[in-house]
């Protein structure tokens, strides 16, 4: 046993309250045990010092040390599975505390996977470890060795024991506050991602709504007009006395038809009252034309109650809305017979909420349903991070869809 000469009481009161001078400040692990080291080694002297934090999961541990550097200083970047910890018994709280003579022939330390090459490596052999303790739970251990074998005394574990005391709640705080930080580098992060999916998501919503309109022009200036050279021949043809007007007749016809359905496609892919003149009034006029073009003797209401919010929206989120309600009004004249279509416009304080509500034949029968438009509708939702939910009407009677869209401040 090597001889230490006792130091005085009062000596270790000036060196308890030199180690609390020098937590002060101290905002990392590091830092803070390389600022009290000097003031426990007067207390407690060492060759080696370390810190080994239990993590949230309570089956890994980082590790802090100074004086001697070993492979336990990786464990602060990547931490070390408790169950090959040297020390696991007081980690796990089955020993109060490890005293050990000579840690290099002590087969406390040495078990199958045990990660003790630091202890021969570097000769620790008296060693010397106390649980942290904070909220009346083990949160880590804090150790002391020694090249001197036979070194420390049970009057040294009561001194570790306060030190580590001591130091416990700091070091709660400080791993509380990490963990708070790290966790708020997770969301900035997310949120940025977020909003550079939303972003992205608003360009291709106009890039494809450009390109839909693109080829609406096309077919406007290019496929119709052709048709239309053809209908004029078909009708001079008509007109000759060489020509059978029976054979002539029906491919007229089909042709006129299918004018008509393409000048309707036409239609649908340029929103231009939408652009120029805002939501509500493009609303208004699909509403008119749905329903004039469907030849049914249908009531259509637009009720606004957010004062045109949705004027303030960027364009490709009414574009996409706009697309929205127009697939839902078509579905409901095509395959619902309505009396009546309504479109609700209302918002609350973090949404903004679409309604279109008909008292047709409703979702009793699936034929009635046109899977593939309302596909297309809940996928545009989710290219807005909207949600689209569709269900019976009031009383079980109609069709009711409605369009829920974080406001952009929420986005």
């Amino acid at each position: 046993m090597t001889q230490r000469v006792p130091i005085a009481a009062e000596n270790v009161l000036h060196h308890f309250l030199g180690i609390s001078r020098a937590l002060a400040g101290r905002l990392d692990f590091q830092s803070m045990i390389e600022a009290v080291s000097e003031e426990i080694r007067f207390i407690l002297p060492h060759d080696h010092l370390d810190v080994s934090l239990l993590l949230d999961d309570d089956n890994h541990l980082s590790a802090y040390e100074t004086g001697l550097h070993t492979a336990w200083s990786d464990f602060a970047i990547h931490p070390l599975e408790i169950a090959r910890s040297p020390i696991r018994s007081l980690l796990l709280g089955v020993e109060p505390y490890i005293l050990s003579d000579d840690a290099m022939i002590d087969e406390r330390f040495q078990f199958p996977g045990a990660l003790n090459n630091p202890i021969f490596d570097a000769r620790l052999r008296s060693r010397l470890h106390v649980p942290l303790r904070a909220r009346g739970e083990v949160i880590g251990a804090l150790s002391c060795s020694t090249h001197v074998a036979n070194f420390y005394t049970l009057d040294d574990v009561r001194h570790t024991q306060h030190v580590a005391d001591l130091l416990a709640s700091y070091l709660y705080a400080l791993r509380q506050t990490e963990q708070a930080k790290q966790l708020a580098i997770v969301e900035a992060q997310i949120r940025a991602r977020e909003e550079g999916l939303r972003l992205g998501v608003l360009r291709l919503t106009e890039e494809l709504e450009n390109e839909r309109q693109r080829i609406g022009m096309d077919l406007h200036d290019q496929t119709l007009a052709d048709m239309t050279r053809l209908h004029r021949r078909l009708a001079r043809l008509q007109l000759l006395d060489s020509v059978p007007t029976t054979e002539l007749a029906p491919v007229a016809q089909a042709l006129h038809e299918s004018m008509q359905e393409l000048r309707l496609i036409i239609d649908a892919v340029k929103p231009t009252i939408l652009q120029l003149f805002g939501f509500v009034e493009g609303l208004e006029d699909l509403l008119l034309r749905s329903v004039r073009n469907s030849g049914l003797a249908i009531v259509t209401q637009l009720r606004d109650d957010t004062d045109g919010l949705a004027n303030d929206l960027a364009e490709p989120q009414k574009i996409a809305l706009f697309r929205i309600i127009q697939e839902a009004v078509n579905n409901a004249i095509k395959h619902a017979a309505p009396h009546a279509i309504i479109v609700e416009i209302t918002a609350t304080a973090s949404h903004l909420c679409l309604t279109i509500l008909d008292d047709g034949l409703g979702l009793d029968s699936a034929s009635r349903l046109e899977t593939g438009g309302i596909k297309n509708m809940q996928v545009r939702a989710q290219l807005l991070s909207a949600h689209v939910h569709i269900d019976k009407g009031p009383n079980g009677k109609g069709t009711c869809v409605q369009v829920s869209l974080p406001l952009p401040s929420l986005l």
